[in-house]
């Protein structure tokens, strides 16, 4: 695929594409009974969302904390999207190093549901905000 040139909606569908993939990796493995996949695959579908969202403005970052903080300062403090998503994500944030990196905490399926439900919640607004429906 090099020398293939992707026009911006192309790209961004593509980006939301992949937000949607880590989502039903969470939903599959939240069904198997694998907590810490299904939060690991919640917070990165979050992720590639909000990158979405920054990718349209023409705006990339390498680190995950410059990307929440982006998001937050530039879309959610300014009331392009709701307090509760910014709410939400920081918690995936913080459920996905405990499902990634602790041994000493643990996830309940409770919080890893809800992390997929905002997570669903948060792709969904990022469609809509940038106007593109699933593909």
């Amino acid at each position: 695929m090099s020398g293939n040139k992707l026009t911006r909606t192309e790209n961004l569908k593509r980006i939301l594409n992949k937000s949607e993939r880590m989502l039903q990796s969470a939903e599959t493995s939240f069904n198997a009974g694998f907590l810490e996949s299904a939060a690991s695959r919640a917070y990165y579908s979050a992720f590639h969302a909000i990158q979405a969202v920054l990718k349209s403005v023409d705006q990339t970052y390498s680190k995950h904390s410059t990307v929440i903080a982006e998001f937050q300062r530039q879309f959610i403090k300014t009331g392009i999207f709701p307090r509760q998503i910014g709410k939400a994500l920081s918690k995936m944030a913080k459920h996905r190093e405990i499902a990634d990196y602790k041994y000493d905490e643990e996830l309940n399926s409770d919080e890893v549901k809800e992390d997929i439900e905002k997570a669903r919640e948060l792709l969904d607004a990022v469609r809509q905000y940038l106007k593109l429906d699933k593909t």
